[in-house]
């Protein structure tokens, strides 16, 4: 009987090998499956008159074949695959949308501003004023189609987090229950292989979606965190994540624990999820906030410089883009947390588009002082106590915020985008081409009964006019007056101005056969004044004058049409928050966007190309320990089956002894 027990035994554990080769066999292709294989040890022997006599073999377990160092180290590298995928996919998105001869916006600010220049060689052709309009039109439209290409980007982001969301929390219930399946199998003293596999794929599914830490614990279950550590699943227990629309309702969202109500979308990285939030913040955000500024800017100085000049019918120019403070833009510069407790209602008038920033800002109460941040450097620009001013005049950031109603409370919070929308708002309201004002306001004619020899240049206003100043040098202003040469004074004297109005210095010192330029101020007496200045160069005699007049029928005048070119390589723009004033021209700062978000496109693709060589090295790594070898396996089975079958064999022998014996 010990001969077929012992025989026994080896067919058992012949029999336990095959099927633990069979199941590497089968599960070859098994995503995540970790190769298995029989530990085998003798049994107790029996001891005889003549010694121990061996009693055949067993099975001590069925092992599963891992390394936890580099099964971590997989699924990091999975994660850091995924995030930089993730980004770059969306980042390659936008590099060729602003970089692209056919939607990029260079390309329409030079057709614009090359229609200008064509305008300015006949500013009386109806053709080329028809031609500028057409420009400003398609102009608009870029600005526009950049915009809302951008914002649909932004809007899959967004949902495509809210579904990356959904995936998570899927995953962790299944971690959960795989937790509780795996420690039920521990407390019996056995590790279940096969469960394990499944749990450390999901980590590694999970792992590519959103970045996680794990920590094992004794019972076999692991623990997972998210963030900065806030907790996933322990043990069983699992915290799901919801999205929720954040301080910036319109554009973002939120990722919390509603357990705690804590938001953790600044915390989270790696995995699609991170990968996605990071690109919207880092790219996203700052394109949609630098097309606004450059909008801003775009329109205000066109709609500025078109309001110094006149029109075909002598009329000052109107507005060509819509004004940049409509009463919509304004509301729409802010948004109030939905968990505000005050009713406060806010709105942003741009002040200066020249020192505008293209960052955003945040103003919350706490404590009953309120405090407005400037989220690209974390600057603190203003601060004081509740209840708010009417109105919080920043002129170092361009914007002034006013309340319109209500009254805030402590806890309540704002997001102050000055320059998000207004690439989608920019549009052109002009649509007479006799309107655009082409011609300058002034302009200076000398005497046919001079005597002398005099040179002199056109004047130019140098102080923007606005709709308090314009009646100044209009037909009903100021003018005309006339400047007459005093040959002893050696100066120009004022004369002849209009009742009610002066124009100061009375007396313009000048020095005969050289260029002066002479600059003074007309005013109306009532706290308006504008800057004049002309060149007046030769040698006049006494007597001799100049008037100047309201250039009521200056149809050729082409003087405001090359001051609007000019604009394009004019410093219009800051470059950053820590410039006080404008140091950069349209298509630079234009430039500068493009050159910013291929370089990070770049740099993401050379990321990703190294992350992935990292997870390939980190996946034929685990594959040499854990992976299923056919030709290895394929051998085993021939080994395992002959074993069997010299078992078998064992078996019939001591079958034929005992007849044997029974037949004696």
């Amino acid at each position: 009987m010990s001969l077929i027990n012992i025989a026994l035994s080896g067919l058992n554990v012949a029999q336990t090998s095959l099927a633990t080769t069979s199941h590497n066999i089968t599960n070859a292709n098994t995503e995540g499956y970790s190769r298995q294989r029989t530990e085998q040890a003798t049994q107790q022997p029996n001891f005889t008159g003549a010694g121990y006599i061996g009693a055949g073999a067993r099975i001590t377990g069925i092992d599963r074949l891992y390394n936890d160092f580099i099964n971590e180290e997989l699924r990091l590298a999975g994660q850091d695959l995924q995030q930089s995928q993730a980004y770059l996919s969306q980042a390659s998105q936008l590099d060729s949308l602003l970089a692209s001869t056919n939607t990029s916006l260079t390309t329409s600010l030079e057709s614009f501003f090359a229609s200008l220049s064509t305008a300015s060689e006949d500013p009386q052709s109806p053709a080329t004023r028809q031609l500028v309009l057409s420009e400003a039109d398609g102009l608009a439209d870029r600005y526009n189609l950049l915009y809302q290409q951008i914002n649909d980007q932004n809007s899959y982001i967004n949902n495509q987090a809210e579904a990356l969301v959904s995936q998570i929390n899927q995953l962790v219930t299944s971690i959960a229950d795989l937790n509780d399946s795996v420690a039920a199998a521990f407390s019996n003293g056995r590790q279940p292989n096969d469960l394990i596999d499944r749990r450390d794929q999901a980590i590694r599914d999970l792992s590519e979606l959103v970045g996680v830490t794990t920590s094992p614990q004794t019972d076999g279950t692991v623990n997972l965190f998210i963030g900065t550590g806030q907790p996933l699943v322990v043990g069983g227990d699992v915290t799901l994540l919801e999205t929720t629309r954040s301080l910036d309702a319109n554009f973002q969202l939120s990722i919390i624990q509603p357990r705690s109500g804590t938001d953790i979308t600044s915390v989270i990285s790696g995995g699609q999820l991170g990968g996605l939030l990071t690109y919207q913040q880092e790219l996203v955000v700052p394109s949609l906030n630098e097309l606004g500024r450059l909008a801003l800017v775009t329109a205000d100085a066109i709609n500025q410089q078109q309001a110094q000049g006149l029109d075909l019918e002598g009329n000052f120019g109107v507005n060509i883009f819509d004004d940049i403070n409509t009463s919509a833009a304004m509301v729409n510069r802010v948004t109030a947390d939905t968990a505000n407790n005050g009713d406060a209602l806010l709105q942003i008038a741009v002040t200066d588009t020249s020192l505008l920033t293209a960052s955003d800002y945040t103003l919350r109460v706490t404590g009953g002082n309120y405090e407005i941040v400037r989220l690209d450097d974390s600057s603190v620009v203003d601060s004081g106590s509740i209840p708010l001013p009417a109105t919080i005049s920043l002129p170092s950031e361009g914007i002034e915020i006013q309340l319109t109603a209500g009254a805030v409370a402590d806890g309540d919070g704002f997001m102050l985008s000055p320059t998000r929308r207004s690439a989608e708002l920019i549009s052109m309201v002009l649509n007479e081409p006799t309107q655009l004002a082409f011609a300058a306001p002034l302009r200076a004619i000398t005497s046919l009964d001079n005597r002398g020899e005099i040179t002199i240049s056109q004047p130019e206003i140098i102080t923007p006019l606005d709709t308090n100043t314009q009646p100044l040098v209009s037909a009903g202003g100021a003018t005309p007056f006339d400047l007459i040469y005093d040959e002893t004074g050696g100066f120009w004297q004022i004369s002849n101005v209009p009742v009610g109005y002066s124009v100061s210095p009375a007396n313009l010192a000048f020095t005969p056969g050289v260029n002066n330029s002479l600059t003074f101020t007309i005013d109306d007496g009532l706290g308006n004044a504008v800057d004049v200045t002309m060149d007046i160069s030769g040698r006049p005699q006494n007597g001799d004058a100049i008037s100047v007049d309201f250039n009521s029928d200056g149809v050729a005048d082409n003087r405001n049409v090359l001051a609007m070119v000019e604009l394009q390589t004019a410093d219009l723009i800051r470059s950053s928050s820590a410039v006080t004033g404008p140091n950069q021209g349209l298509v630079d700062s234009y430039g500068q966007l493009v050159e910013t978000v291929g370089v990070v496109t770049a740099q993401k693709k050379i990321e990703t190309e190294a992350n992935q060589d990292i997870f390939q090295q980190a996946f034929d790594n685990r594959e040499e320990i854990s992976g299923v070898n056919l030709d290895e396996e394929a051998a085993n089975l021939i080994r395992f089956e002959q074993a069997y079958s010299a078992a078998s064999q064992v078996i019939a022998i001591a079958r034929q002894l005992f007849d044997r014996i029974l037949e004696l």
